[in-house]
């Protein structure tokens, strides 16, 4: 939804224009996308000036000149410059590390040295990789807001405090962390429903670059079953550490009389049809992990046939991590059990299943591949909720399976973060996704 000023056609075609370069970002060619190439387009009504005549007339006119009224910023504007500032300042700091740095110097990070050569030489690559999302992120969102008739605010100044290239990686986990966070308290603000959905797909790609940023700093990579979010104040407060010129927060206020979110579609999809979806695949992912890990010693699973490139820094922590996936995703199904509940609804119940492994390389193939459906089943599921508080859990709940989805992925030896912004399926695709699985009983 738009200020009333805002015409049909003209909001249209922005949510066309951003969803086209919501597209871009998706593709492999990150770098082509770019906001700073925008043409100026011609008003409605163009500006009407005074032409003298070769014989002017004896009397003046008193015409006044005819201008075009300035069509106000669009509600989300704020929220956007919000999300631009934490982008440029990762920007910033991927862009001027990556310079510092030479790829020796961070392959050799003292950090680093528990991992074998596989994980040290995946690290620069997989730094200009994020590096590369982060540009993305700014350029796409700077052309959206001038899109949406706002002003987009600019690239600060700033100490990022490190000095040493261990310590640049320590601080690259703490901004992906605080950039989770700031997306999750966010994302429920959002009035229109295809900004929403590029939002949660950018906030899932911060939670992949958080995940291996924890991973290579010896942390967990997905240390709560739920996310937290955090409020402006809180992240620009976080921000403010690194921030050495002047910050204006009046840019990401919200007016009072902003119009209310789009979230819900024109379907008759209600907030609990929405849960009981969620709740078949997260039924569907705790019994894979469940019945996998009964399935398969530790030995065998740190001894997978496709862990071999990797050294005992990364195989050792296998089995413990996958736990721990399985303990979230059980956490998960008996949130979201109590909601529906406490809803006056009928949870659905767990189903039959047949995965399809049968040793441990298979068994970490098919986790990469649920987590990844999980990922995008909650982005193209976020336009539908229309409860605030089922919205705040589902998105930070997101995150996570996109933290898990990174892991697998990096298990799997191919990028935890494939894409700038990660892509959403509809209900639909997912259900025939996960029915490969279910089997009659």
């Amino acid at each position: 939804m738009f200020p009333p000023n805002s015409d049909d056609d003209d909001s249209r075609q922005t949510r066309r224009k951003f969803i086209g370069t919501a597209a871009a970002l998706s593709g492999v060619g990150l770098a082509g996308c770019s906001g700073s190439d925008s043409t100026p387009t011609e008003t409605d009504e163009p500006m009407m000036t005074d032409t003298p005549t070769e014989e002017p007339t004896e009397e003046p006119t008193d015409t006044p000149t005819e201008t075009a009224t300035p069509k106000s910023p669009a509600p989300d504007v704020p929220i956007l410059n919000y999300a631009l500032t934490l982008e440029h300042l990762e920007n910033a700091f991927y862009r001027d590390g990556l310079d510092e740095f030479s790829d020796d110097e961070l392959m050799n990070a003292d950090t680093l040295s528990k991992f074998d050569e596989t994980v040290r030489m995946q690290v620069p690559d997989y730094l200009r990789t994020v590096g590369a999302h982060e540009k993305a992120h700014v350029d796409a969102l700077s052309a959206t807001i001038q899109d949406l008739n706002g002003e987009a605010v600019m690239e600060g100044e700033y100490d990022l405090g490190y000095n040493t290239p261990s310590e640049f990686l320590a601080i690259g986990e703490a901004l992906e962390d605080t950039g989770v966070s700031a997306y999750a308290g966010a994302a429920p603000k959002v009035v229109n429903n295809d900004l929403l959905a590029v939002a949660a797909g950018i906030h899932s790609v911060e939670a992949r670059h958080a995940a291996f940023l924890r991973l290579v700093n010896d942390d967990n990579p997905f240390p709560k079953a739920v996310d937290k979010a955090r409020s402006v104040n809180d992240v620009l407060e976080i921000a403010g550490q690194f921030v050495t010129s002047e910050v204006d927060p009046s840019v990401y206020e919200l007016e009072d009389d902003r119009p209310k979110h789009d979230r819900k579609m024109e379907d008759d999809t209600t907030d609990l049809n929405v849960l009981n979806y969620a709740l078949t695949l997260e039924h569907l992912e705790n019994a894979f992990y469940r019945d996998g890990l009964e399935n398969f010693s530790d030995s065998e699973l740190m001894n997978a046939d496709v862990l071999m490139d990797y050294g005992s820094g990364i195989r050792e922590k296998v089995p413990g991590h996958l736990q721990l996936v399985g303990d979230h995703e059980a956490a998960h199904v008996s949130a979201i059990t109590d909601t529906i509940e406490q809803l006056g609804g009928d949870p659905v119940q767990e189903a039959n299943y047949d995965f399809g492994y049968s040793n441990a390389s298979e068994f970490l193939g098919v986790a990469k591949a649920l987590e990844n459906t999980g990922v995008a089943a909650y982005a193209g599921a976020a336009g539908t909720v229309k409860a605030d508080a089922v919205f705040n859990a589902a998105i930070s709940i997101h995150s996570v399976e996109a933290r898990h989805a990174s892991f697998l992925n990096e298990l799997n030896v191919v990028s935890p973060f494939p894409a700038g912004v990660d892509e959403s399926m509809t209900m639909a695709e997912v259900t025939e996704i996960a029915g490969q699985f279910i089997v009659e009983e």
